[in-house]
């Protein structure tokens, strides 16, 4: 008994290890209509998109969360809870809770940026904890890749010409290949 106890109590001071970052604004909560706020404005800008003509999408921080926790609950590949993304400063913050075993939840964040590669939009990871510890990378390359393929799935008929990270939105410019 006293082994579970002690087990127990280590499992939640790991847990908390990671520092709780908030969205500036407070949490955001997804929303199904969101998520097809965000797949409409793609489609109107592949629509307005032509090799001559570049085309605008704007993503906003409800819109990237609501997507990307539509596509958590649809793939099942990532074990992470509550997933909040926000844009600011350049950079794109992915915060949740894991459980990558039993019980136990961890808080942990992502930090990434975006680039644009050969037209596309890819998600770079620079700084990744869970609790105290880095992310397992079987979890972070999983994550990662639920990213760039969400995204590669929403821009692929859009040759990125221009990626802004501002406050609360990310700025994407791109034509229609040809």
């Amino acid at each position: 008994m006293p082994l579970l106890l002690a087990l127990t109590s280590l499992a939640c001071s790991l847990g908390g290890g990671a520092p709780e970052l908030a969205p500036p604004g407070g949490p955001i909560t997804p929303n199904p209509e969101a998520a097809e706020r965000l797949k409409q404005n793609f489609y109107q800008a592949l629509q307005e998109a032509t090799p001559t003509h570049q085309a605008q999408l704007r993503m906003t921080n409800e819109e990237a969360t609501s997507l990307f926790a539509a596509q958590l609950t649809e793939t099942g590949r990532i074990p992470l809870s509550n997933p909040q993304i926000w844009f600011t400063n350049g950079r794109i913050y992915l915060t949740g809770g894991v459980r990558p075993f039993g019980p136990f939840e961890f808080n942990s964040l992502i930090v990434a940026t975006a680039v644009v590669d050969n037209g596309q939009m890819v998600v770079n990871v620079q700084e990744a904890q869970m609790g105290m510890f880095g992310f397992p990378d079987a979890i972070l390359a999983s994550a990662t890749d639920t990213v760039n393929e969400t995204l590669a799935g929403l821009l692929i008929d859009l040759d990125i010409t221009r990626l802004e990270i501002l406050e609360g939105e990310i700025y994407v410019v791109g034509k229609r290949p040809g």
